[in-house]
């Protein structure tokens, strides 16, 4: 059954979500929500997630679609150290979505937001030629935030999480052109498959290292970040390299890579590391601190990626010259 009204669809959403919730004084339903004074500060932000952007309709089942729509705002929170709090949704439909495609959609949603009681607070509903969600996400610092360009010179790299695996599960996943063909990738790379379409935002790692951080006395000089765009993009992002002149020696080993990382890219007649860091949606977390913080980072579960210098990008001893992903290149 097709909803007969924008009514019908806020009823969907209703019979998920709670109009309250943490941090709200007043939640949707209003012109406005209104947030509730914290003592400590609040990280937001906002994500587009677009189809034949960044999804296709034909391989992302519309549970994948509601969870990976809000997880990528997440993981953005879990960036910054901070506890997720509530999410503002706007959201552009075909108008041929039925109740249980809604319904499914929804469900993913949340079942994410559930994790960590997030409200969803308000947004906006209309109708368009493709489907476009546009989240805004906010959470609540509780520790020193966690933010990018705090490197220095001699200070280390780290990730939190698998690189490149996401990366075989988007080229995978687009060059089968068949429900058969689908059927065999999820087969082959049902890792990478779910790393693509329902990525795990690291918030407990985020908040963990922030707890560190402030412990230790050292807010200041560790720095985290969402790997959405791959090592080679992100990596000078996360260092500030335009203005700071710095540079790492990145170490990551073909035995360091997901077991489906290393099949698809020998399928390929690629090498697993050049693949792997030029990555993208990875939604894993990249980060730097001084030399001693290292063992208590890497008893948190992150791995040593190398060591930051003034420089030029160097993966396994060998300069790296290519920009990685960009929407607009």
């Amino acid at each position: 059954m097709i909803p007969h009204s924008e009514d019908d669809i806020l009823a969907l959403l209703d019979a998920h979500f709670p109009r309250s919730g943490r941090g709200l004084l007043l939640g949707r339903g209003d012109d406005c929500a209104l947030l509730a004074p914290e003592a400590q500060p609040r990280a937001i932000t906002c994500d587009i997630f677009a189809e034949d952007a960044h999804f296709r309709t034909r391989y992302f089942s519309p549970y994948d679609l509601g969870w990976k729509s809000l997880a990528v705002n997440v993981s953005d929170l879990a960036s910054a150290g901070a506890v997720p709090e509530a999410f503002a949704l706007g959201l552009t439909l075909k108008g041929g979505e039925d109740v249980r495609w809604l319904d499914s959609c929804f469900s993913g949603m949340a079942d994410l937001a559930s994790r960590w009681h997030m409200a969803l607070a308000g947004g906006d509903l209309s109708r368009s030629a493709l489907l476009h969600f546009s989240i805004t996400a906010w959470g609540v610092v509780e520790h020193g935030d966690l933010r990018r360009g705090r490197a220095r010179a001699g200070d280390m790299l780290f990730v939190y999480g698998e690189t490149g695996l996401a990366r075989v599960g988007l080229f995978a996943l687009e060059g089968a052109e068949t429900p058969e063909a689908l059927d065999l990738v999820r087969q082959r790379y049902p890792a990478a498959c779910a790393a693509h379409l329902r990525p795990e935002p690291k918030v407990e790692f985020g908040l963990a290292l922030a707890e560190l951080a402030e412990r230790e006395d050292a807010s200041d000089r560790v720095g985290l970040m969402d790997l959405s765009d791959g090592l080679a993009r992100d990596l000078p992002r996360l260092l500030n390299s335009a203005a700071s002149g710095l540079g790492a020696d990145i170490t990551l080993p073909a035995e360091a890579l997901h077991t489906e990382v290393r099949a698809f890219a020998e399928d390929r007649g690629e090498d697993a590391e050049s693949f792997a860091f030029r990555g993208g949606e990875d939604y894993t977390l990249l980060g730097s601190c001084p030399p001693s913080l290292l063992a208590s980072v890497e008893k948190l579960g992150a791995r040593i990626l190398g060591e930051i210098r003034p420089g030029a990008l160097k993966l396994n001893g060998t300069p790296w010259t290519s920009p990685g992903f960009d929407h607009f290149a």
